[in-house]
């Protein structure tokens, strides 16, 4: 297919080059320069107006940071739906609001356009590797026609809906990976308190019942007492704001997302929102006496 590619962030830069390395034509669009510079490295096709690459565009492909972003480049004056042609396909992979997907949904509506929302969990390595999950919603045929390109980044494609109901999808399971990993925190400070070496305490979590793959990631970071950003305090925070917004939408109550939610929300504060959101364990140590 012919895909113009909308963001390439850390995310949206190893996605795009395993759709181009699966045979399709790519033009690359973002609003950074450095971003588009990272785009030419790889030798791939960058567009400066969204209108001339759309004409001849079967698929768009957005991997944005938030709902300004995408509202703003999908739906917005001089934005990718404005300019495309009827019946192209959309797959929006970012983590945004459902209120912002069904805007995004009645302007694609609007131009007979297939939309599949298909938000994307897991690392940098894993979309480099093709070995992303991806959570999908929408009607069935557009489900069948986006499932070459999503296929190539992702290993697992979890169908949830016809709807928006893989924006739901995406932040229950953020709602649980976030407060894993700070439980993971508080354990940790638990240990090393309790008189137990930094190493032999993560060894055992991980070893544990509880010691799933992601749980055995972020241990394996926290003994090397690294923070290199896989995903943000700041952007984990972003994602909180949406789970706790949706959740009083739906009426749920989110208890430990709020607790975890003002963990997060000190550890920014602490100086440390550009850190991984691993970060928040050195916040809790802190409130135990302790450093990390």
């Amino acid at each position: 297919m012919n895909i113009v590619w909308l963001g390439f962030g850390k995310m949206g830069e190893p996605m795009a080059a395993r759709v181009a390395a699966a045979g399709h034509a790519l033009r690359v669009f973002d609003i950074s320069e450095g971003r588009r510079a990272a785009a030419r490295s790889r030798s791939m096709s960058v567009v400066e107006s969204l209108e001339g690459a759309l004409a001849q565009a079967d698929a768009i492909v957005s991997s944005l940071p938030h709902d300004a972003a995408a509202l703003h480049l999908l739906t917005g004056e001089g934005g990718a739906l404005r300019h495309a042609k009827p019946g192209v396909l959309l797959i929006e992979t970012s983590t945004i609001s459902v209120s912002a997907s069904v805007a995004v949904a009645n302007s694609a509506a609007a131009r007979e356009m297939g939309y599949l929302r298909a938000p994307i969990s897991g690392s940098i390595a894993a979309a480099a590797n093709g070995t992303l999950t991806t959570f999908v919603s929408g009607p069935l045929a557009v489900i069948e026609h986006a499932w070459p390109i999503v296929s190539a980044w992702a290993s697992t494609i979890r169908v949830v809906g016809d709807a928006e109901q893989a924006r739901v999808m995406k932040l229950a399971v953020n709602l649980m990976v976030t407060t894993l990993v700070a439980s993971l925190g508080e354990a940790y400070a638990l240990c090393t308190k309790g008189g137990i070496a930094p190493k032999a305490a993560l060894d055992a979590i991980s070893a544990s019942a509880i010691g799933s793959p992601h749980l055995k990631f972020k241990a394996d970071a926290l003994e090397r007492l690294d923070f290199t950003p896989t995903f943000t305090v700041a952007q984990m925070r972003k994602d909180l704001k949406l789970i706790s917004d949706g959740a009083r939408e739906l009426s749920v109550p989110v208890l430990l997302g709020a607790a975890v939610e003002q963990i997060m929300c000190a550890t920014e504060a602490s100086g440390f929102g550009d850190e991984d959101y691993l970060a928040c364990a050195k916040v809790i140590a802190g409130l135990s006496g302790r450093t990390v």
